[in-house]
């Protein structure tokens, strides 16, 4: 059965980038989980030896627990949106992978989708590899690899359109420092990756929920610590979804076409 000309378009920019990738999976493997088992030893291990069990929405919770749930959403942030903007400026601006897909059969739609599935792609393996690791410990029951998977996938490709956009509008690649440090980073401080937004005053909560990884981190930890469902986290999510992916290919688009 033949594909759509639209899914081939984009399965060929995706099975290019996997080509690539292969040549540098131990680089990848470096890079990309390394840091998320520093942060599973130094705070899971380290600091939850001290702070032992929290009560969170009512429930108790180991704090090694905890942390890996907030891991797992921190992972889907980085690998997400420095992908999409570092690896997306790279291949726009100094290899221009796209212009050079785009002069082939395969439309320039085609080839930010395929970036946009590649990113996701990525940043949901690294996000899954964290949550095999709480399986592993028996902090995780088995079949969360597989109930959280959907929300590591649609959160991946949030922060991949996020990360896109970033290098979309960025006139040079030290421009992407601005939404590193004025958005991403202060998501993963005050989102609940560390501690329970609940402890934050009122305020702070609210702004906290206007920010799309408060509500990764709320879907995840139900799905992997059973903690209480708090609806409002999916239109949030989707609503962000929705702007970030539309966002990033209008001003890719933009970009580009001149």
């Amino acid at each position: 059965m033949r594909l759509p000309d639209w899914a081939w378009g984009v399965s060929r920019v995706w099975l290019r980038y996997y080509d690539v990738f292969t040549k540098s999976i131990v680089f990848y493997a470096v890079t990309t989980f390394v840091q998320p088992v520093l942060y599973l030893l130094a705070f899971g291990v380290g600091v939850g030896s001290l702070v032992g069990t929290l009560t969170v929405s009512g429930m108790p919770v180991t704090y090694r627990a905890f942390i890996f749930s907030g891991v797992i959403s921190q992972t889907v942030l980085f690998s997400g949106f420095f992908e999409g903007a570092f690896g997306g400026f790279v291949r726009m601006y100094y290899q221009r992978i796209f212009q050079a897909i785009a002069i082939t059969p395969i439309t320039l739609s085609e080839v930010l989708w395929g970036e946009l599935l590649w990113d996701t792609t990525k940043a949901t393996v690294a996000a899954e590899a964290v949550a095999l690791i709480g399986v592993m410990t028996g902090d995780f029951a088995p079949l969360s690899l597989l109930t959280v998977l959907p929300v590591c996938f649609l959160s991946s490709l949030l922060f991949s359109g996020m990360g896109l956009a970033s290098a979309a509008f960025a006139r040079d690649i030290d421009q992407i420092s601005y939404p590193q440090y004025l958005l991403v980073f202060p998501m993963f401080l005050f989102c609940g990756v560390f501690y329970p937004i609940e402890k934050m005053p009122y305020a702070l909560q609210l702004i906290a929920w206007t920010l799309p990884l408060t509500s990764v981190n709320s879907l995840v930890r139900t799905l992997t610590l059973g903690l209480p469902f708090q609806f409002w986290a999916v239109p949030i999510l989707f609503a962000w979804l929705t702007l970030l992916v539309a966002l990033s290919r209008r001003a890719m688009f933009r970009r580009l076409v001149k």
